[in-house]
């Protein structure tokens, strides 16, 4: 068949022509496609090594999308704060203490305990005597006191 398209056609054969038929083919999509499947079914999928599933991991782990997934999770959920801390527990009793409405119901029951002022009140007299512990002078004063 070959050698009978070779003498009839209304071209003469010439090594030019052979040449152009062969690139043809060549560049024809479906012949390469056929060629790709037949040999994507020879080899299989080697599995991960070690290094190749630690890079995957750190890949995912580096991902904005995966970052800001977990951020939007946190912010649905809001931030649950540990109670128990002992910094927690130190600045809530330090609030308890400093807080105004602590003083007023401690001036509140005192008043009820029928003290005549504020000042025979028991927080206010052992406020008095922490003062007077405290003070630079008398701790100077009651120290030449007794080194005499």
């Amino acid at each position: 068949r070959e050698i009978v398209e070779k003498c009839c056609s209304q071209f003469p054969y010439t090594v030019e022509i052979e040449r152009v038929e062969k690139v043809s083919q060549m560049q024809d999509a479906k012949k390469y496609r056929e060629k790709w499947d037949e040999e994507k079914q020879k080899y299989t999928v080697i599995p991960d090594s070690p290094e190749v599933v630690r890079v995957i991991e750190a890949a995912k782990m580096q991902s904005d999308r995966v970052y800001r997934e977990g951020f939007e999770k946190q912010k649905t959920e809001g931030y649950k704060m540990v109670h128990d801390t002992p910094l927690y527990n130190q600045c809530r009793e330090s609030a308890k203490i400093a807080s105004d409405y602590n003083y007023k119901t401690a001036l509140k029951e005192a008043k009820e305990k029928q003290y005549k002022n504020v000042h025979e009140s028991p927080l206010y007299l052992q406020n008095k005597l922490s003062a007077q512990l405290s003070s630079g002078p008398l701790y100077v004063k009651d120290y030449e006191q007794q080194k005499l």
